[in-house]
């Protein structure tokens, strides 16, 4: 197996990498040509250009947690540390897949949640490593029950079909929001409380990435959570009925963004518009921004007009680090 990272385009081993931002490889000038387009609005000057490399690390991997607790170890005068704690896998009975930001800051963590059906590996995690945000940790959670009689593996955040007639779920459907409530909400706040006092991540520094089912999961854990996240990234997803009549909980000062394709079969924009009217009464019309991108289907973006207002909210809602002015003795730090 080849040591060097995968092209960002197409998976081979790599042969060269961005020289702005030092962390988006390619196996050629053709696939950088491709990918330069969306890469772009997120490509940022290497924060860190004399760091080493540090490789990928997961919930399983022994020496990453103890090289990452060695290098997370800062007196208390000093600056935060570069490199966070990754969460341990017992903190939760969700799986998932944690990886440190591949520029060495992890100031800010992205959370991915899955749609009705997929799983973490290798789509989502395949799509956080993709979109290399600067100073950016990611961790992909993969819902919790498997879809029966599937032919391929397939998981779900709530039931979604009748087991007997195979037809889908509805809100009046009471199995829905139970599971929601006793198992998928608690399970994940309780990973990010881990995050936040383990990890010693800011939470005004995460942000909930979901797709269809798992933006409905990430819209209701900002809503209902308690946690004053950052913001939420949510594509062609709402949060579920069953939760319309209910008040958020805790203060709301979290961002959303909607990202709806005009071609969506499964929800047609009337209805997206619709349901997004509750979103804004949640969340404050001033926090949420819907998108309807022209010619986008029931799934992820595929072309620079869908990726565009997404990489451009994170740009904005995304903390950035500068190292090297934090290395100058002689600068000081005046707080409000």
């Amino acid at each position: 197996m080849s040591s060097k990272p995968p092209c960002n385009i197409c998976g081979v081993p790599s042969t060269t990498r961005c020289s702005r931002c030092k962390v988006v490889h390619y196996c050629s000038e053709a696939c950088q040509r491709k990918g330069w387009p969306s890469h772009k609005i997120a490509c940022t000057p290497s924060a860190a250009p004399s760091a080493k490399p540090t490789p990928s690390s997961d919930t399983s991997s022994s020496s990453s947690k103890k090289s990452a607790t060695a290098t997370s170890q800062d007196t208390p005068s000093g600056p935060a540390p570069i490199r966070k704690v990754p969460p341990e896998a017992r903190c939760t009975s969700l799986k998932f897949e944690y990886q440190p930001s591949a520029d060495g800051v992890d100031e800010n963590l992205v959370f991915f949640f899955h749609g009705l059906g997929d799983k973490i590996n290798p789509g989502f995690v395949q799509l956080a490593q993709s979109m290399q945000l600067p100073q950016t940790a990611t961790c992909c959670v993969q819902a919790p029950t498997p879809i029966p009689l599937l032919e391929q593996e397939g998981w779900q955040w709530f039931p979604s079909f009748n087991n007997m007639t195979g037809e889908l779920l509805g809100p009046s459907s009471p199995e829905r929001m139970l599971q929601v409530k006793q198992l998928v909400r608690p399970q994940l706040i309780k990973l990010l409380r881990h995050c936040i006092d383990h990890c010693k991540f800011d939470p005004r520094k995460i942000v909930l990435f979901g797709f269809s089912q798992g933006g409905e999961i990430a819209l209701d854990l900002a809503a209902f959570g308690n946690l004053n996240l950052r913001a939420v990234v949510s594509v062609a997803g709402y949060l579920m009925e069953e939760s319309h009549n209910v008040e958020p909980v805790g203060k709301q000062n979290t961002r959303v963004l909607i990202l709806q394709g005009d071609k969506d079969e499964q929800r047609p924009v009337r209805e997206a518009k619709d349901r997004f009217k509750y979103i804004q009464r949640m969340f404050g019309k001033d926090n949420t921004e819907q998108k309807i991108v022209d010619g986008m289907g029931h799934g992820m973006p595929n072309n620079e007009s869908g990726w565009r207002p997404l990489m451009e909210f994170f740009a904005r809602n995304l903390d950035h680090r500068d190292l090297g002015l934090e290395g100058m003795t002689d600068v000081f730090e005046i707080k409000p």
